[in-house]
């Protein structure tokens, strides 16, 4: 099997096997961002009723996209989960003009906000054929994740998708990308080289520079071509990258 992959300069082609496909979840799987905007929209509709619909979507994608860089301090253990995503929301409160709950509230609203989530988890519409293909090829593949394993476990199930051979969190890699050991971990799982393992995800330092680093195959999947001057392999669809796999 060959694919077209980059370089060691991240810029030209070089054809090589791929014996070992890894994912990132979160954007790259599955839709997390639809998700956190219906469930923040959902539970926060009486703080943002004075707003005009433009302005309730702002801040909602605000909320969804870590505009208060919240979950990097709890990658880096300043924040609890919990913790991170109420600095989200009280960021989002604050760009509404209304008050965030807190204590009691606060663990109300983020109950009621995981279980919403959760049933908005959804694969983006590309996934399910490129597992099908990876499976009528005979090529193994798994998941790496910034979150926790049980969670994000959790999550490739509610969202219906099977056959991942692991599924390696930064708990359970003792490191979060972009450090090489959970790329590691995630090929020895899959028994493949780093060399003839292809990471697909949707953050350039995390995933496709950090993938790049630990001596992977990487390329950036770019849906809503946030990242046109990338001057890595990018696509936008999984689609694009079926031919290269054959």
């Amino acid at each position: 099997m060959r694919s077209t992959v980059n370089a060691s300069d991240g810029s030209g082609p070089a054809t090589v096997p791929i014996r070992g496909v890894l994912f990132d979840i979160d954007e790259t799987l599955v839709d997390l961002r639809s998700a956190a905007i219906q469930g923040f929209v959902s539970l926060s509709a009486p703080a943002l009723a004075h707003l005009n619909p433009e302005r309730i979507a702002a801040i909602a994608a605000d909320f969804a996209d870590d505009g208060a860089q919240a979950y990097d301090r709890y990658m880096a253990g300043e924040l609890t989960f919990l913790g991170q995503r109420e600095v989200r929301l009280q960021r989002a409160y604050r760009l509404a003009g209304a008050t965030a709950p807190s204590g009691q509230a606060y663990a109300r609203w983020a109950h009621e906000y995981e279980t919403k989530v959760r049933e908005s988890w959804k694969p983006f519409g590309d996934v399910p054929a490129f597992l099908d293909q990876l499976e009528s090829l005979g090529i193994p593949y798994g998941a790496v994740s910034n979150n926790v394993e049980s969670y994000q476990r959790d999550k490739l199930q509610a969202a219906g998708l099977a056959g991942f051979q692991c599924v390696i969190g930064s708990d359970s890699a003792g490191a979060p990308k972009p450090h090489s050991a959970p790329f590691l971990a995630g090929c020895a799982a899959l028994k493949s080289l780093p060399a003839h393992t292809l990471y697909i995800g949707d953050n350039p330092i995390n995933d496709y520079q950090g993938a790049m680093d630990a001596g992977l195959q990487s390329v950036l999947l770019d849906r809503a071509s946030f990242h046109k001057n990338f001057p890595g392999w990018r696509v936008k669809a999984l689609g694009s990258l079926r031919t290269v796999l054959s």
